[in-house]
């Protein structure tokens, strides 16, 4: 028992040292708690307060605040987003608690959207570390080699671009020899046309249907005048014979010998309808010839190879014909009416005559 007892009182003593300077002093007075620092909310205060985190050399509290800040996207603020993004990466190389593989490529992923900002970003001389600039020569070297290699690919691409082009350019170059050599031996019917004056339409006796080409509208015209004015001179020869004009031509010393004064009537009255009828068959005459007259005339209609054609008139320009219509081509102004002189048989001898040819 006595030696349970030693044994307990060891422990004790051992015991209540520990507990008696475990328990927390009294003090008199009363401590007040202290205020909680207020979060930054916007984000300027969020990059100020990492510059600080970061002068501080708290590289860990400058990723806590500026990683969610640029992780949605880029800042409204280009300027307040550089400074975000630039920070961060220099917090991110110099934080040792990362892993080099790890630092690197998050490094790598600010400076990339750096660069895709401005192709000619760089980080500003003598304020951050020597790591952020040889990461950023770095960086820089890959970008511009990457650059190259891209301009490198481009020009490759192009360069077989510009084959491809050039096999199609001979190809079609081909072709269209090929069409311009059919399109010449092509025959093409070529119409010879005359100009004609119309002052010659204006002569009756059916002189301007003849003129236009229409003979039977001509002779038609040409027989009824004959008849109306051949008649109408022979009722007025026939009449003058019966009459005596001893005293002169006027009414009242015209003296007719019929029996009967109703046929004289009726004699002068066929005179006047046929010169009438007469007249007015010289103005129709004329005035149908105006209407259906044709400013042109075909004399000539064959077909040629239009390489021949072209040959033909070098100086003419090269244009296409319009579907649907044939080509013509025009001389000068000409007269088909041909007035040549001829020989005349009359009843006591010979003569010179005059010959209209059409």
């Amino acid at each position: 028992m006595s030696l349970l007892r030693i044994v307990a009182a060891l422990a004790l003593g051992l015991l209540l040292p520990v507990h008696v300077a475990a328990a927390p002093p009294r003090s008199s007075s009363r401590q007040r708690p202290s205020q909680p620092e207020r979060p930054p909310e916007s984000d300027t205060e969020l990059v100020d307060a990492a510059l600080k985190a970061w002068a501080a050399g708290r590289w860990l509290t400058v990723r806590a605040l500026l990683e969610p800040l640029v992780q949605a996207g880029d800042l409204a603020d280009p300027l307040l987003n550089e400074t975000a993004l630039r920070y961060l990466a220099d917090a991110t190389l110099l934080d040792p608690e990362l892993d080099d593989s790890i630092r690197d490529q998050q490094a790598a992923s600010y400076l990339r959207r750096l660069f895709a900002l401005d192709p000619e970003w760089r980080p500003p001389p003598d304020t951050h570390g020597p790591k952020l600039y040889d990461f950023y020569n770095k960086m820089r070297e890959q970008y511009e080699r990457a650059k190259l290699e891209g301009c490198f690919a481009e020009r490759a691409a192009c360069d077989a671009d510009l084959e491809d082009l050039k096999v199609r350019h001979d190809r079609l170059r081909a072709e269209h020899d090929a069409l311009r050599r059919a399109y010449g031996q092509q025959e093409v019917e070529v119409r010879e046309k005359v100009a004609r004056n119309r002052a010659i339409a204006l002569l009756p006796f059916g002189v301007g249907h003849f003129y236009n080409g229409n003979k039977a509208l001509g002779a038609t015209f040409l027989a009824t005048e004959l008849v109306a004015g051949g008649i109408g001179l022979s009722l007025l020869v026939y009449r003058d014979t019966q009459c005596d004009r001893t005293n002169g031509f006027a009414r009242a010393s015209l003296q007719c010998v019929t029996d009967d004064p109703r046929a004289l009537v009726r004699r002068r009255d066929a005179e006047q309808a046929l010169g009438i009828a007469f007249i007015g068959l010289l103005v129709v005459d004329v005035v149908v010839s105006q209407v259906i007259f044709k400013p042109y005339v075909t004399v000539k209609t064959e077909r040629v190879r239009r390489q021949d054609l072209d040959a033909a008139d070098p100086d003419a320009a090269p244009t296409l014909p319009r579907p649907g219509r044939r080509q013509a081509r025009v001389r000068p102004r000409d007269t088909l009416l041909r007035a040549r002189p001829a020989p005349t048989f009359l009843p006591g001898g010979g003569g010179v005559g005059l010959s209209l040819r059409f």
